[in-house]
């Protein structure tokens, strides 16, 4: 009687046990069950530094220009230059137009220009000031835009009733006899106030001829920006070269020049020798010379008298 008393306790109280804990072993597979796998940690490598394009010629890209300052207006080939420094595998042999802008900022060797709202960082050297306040008189070479149309000229200034605003006639837009050039079709065309700066014969500054007589060839090309020894040049087909300073002249603005004299006269971009001068204008600044590789009228930067 005793037995089976025992007995009728101990079952139900193992069965208990099994069914709510269950075994070590099985509580040991369901731990390992819902335990998360660890992650393992990969450090990310840094970014490669990208590297700014290099300034593409042999000259100091953070010139400072004289007469820099904000607010003025600017000739500057920023409408060009980005695109070609990132873009081009030679952007130093590519062509370039000088259009006006505005200074907005100026830096140790950049400043930012504004065109159209947007202001775009160009090197010192390949910026263009024309100073505020300038005044010229008649027969005056100066160096603006083409403010009827785009691109950096130079101009003789055939009117200075205003000399804050002149009318000039564009040196560096062809002529025509028959009136039909873009020279005769804007002809005696007025500029604003402080676009434009007055050329002095002689100097070596922005907008003067300058001919590489070094090398004998007589390559000519417009000044953008001068060192002691080096000087940067827009050449034909805007095509921007650098060459001693030694090997260049500035070409002379008034030159005397009358019928019958020997000069080189421009043909592409280089003047070549054997012309001889049919005709002067001096008021419009155009020379008709003949000889050498044909008859042509050039404008008075064209020209050189021997």
């Amino acid at each position: 009687m005793k037995k089976h008393f025992f007995l009728a306790i101990a079952l139900p109280v193992a069965f208990a046990l099994t069914s709510c804990g269950g075994s070590s072993k099985d509580n040991k597979k369901d731990n390992n069950e819902n335990q998360q796998p660890e992650t393992e940690v990969v450090e990310a490598e840094p970014e490669p530094e990208v590297k700014e394009p290099a300034f593409p010629w042999d000259f100091p890209e953070g010139i400072k220009n004289e007469g820099l300052a904000e607010g003025q207006q600017v000739l500057s080939i920023h409408s060009f230059y980005p695109n070609a420094l990132k873009e081009k595998k030679d952007p130093a042999n590519e062509g370039y137009i000088f259009y006006n802008a505005t200074l907005s900022e100026i830096g140790d060797t950049k400043s930012k220009v504004k065109s159209f709202g947007d202001a775009i960082e160009m090197p010192n050297s390949l910026i263009i000031p024309l100073p505020e306040g300038q005044t010229a008189k008649k027969g005056d070479i100066i160096l603006t835009w083409w403010q009827t149309g785009s691109g950096m000229q130079r101009a003789i200034v055939t009117d200075a009733s205003d000399p804050t605003a002149p009318k000039v006639d564009y040196l560096d837009l062809n002529y025509k006899d028959d009136g039909k050039g873009f020279a005769n079709e804007h002809a005696n065309e007025q500029i604003k106030p402080n676009t434009f700066v007055v050329l002095k014969d002689g100097e070596w500054q922005p907008g003067a001829q300058i001919v590489v007589t070094g090398n004998d060839s007589y390559e000519v090309g417009t000044l953008v920006s001068s060192t002691d020894d080096k000087v940067l040049l827009k050449c034909f087909a805007g095509k921007i070269q650098v060459f001693d300073k030694a090997d260049c002249i500035v070409l002379p603005l008034h030159q005397n020049l009358k019928p019958g004299d020997e000069v080189r006269a421009i043909f592409t971009s280089y003047l070549k020798d054997g012309y001889k001068v049919k005709k002067v204008d001096e008021k419009i600044g155009r020379v008709w010379v003949e000889g050498g590789f044909g008859d042509a009228i050039v404008n008075i930067l064209e020209v050189l008298k021997k």
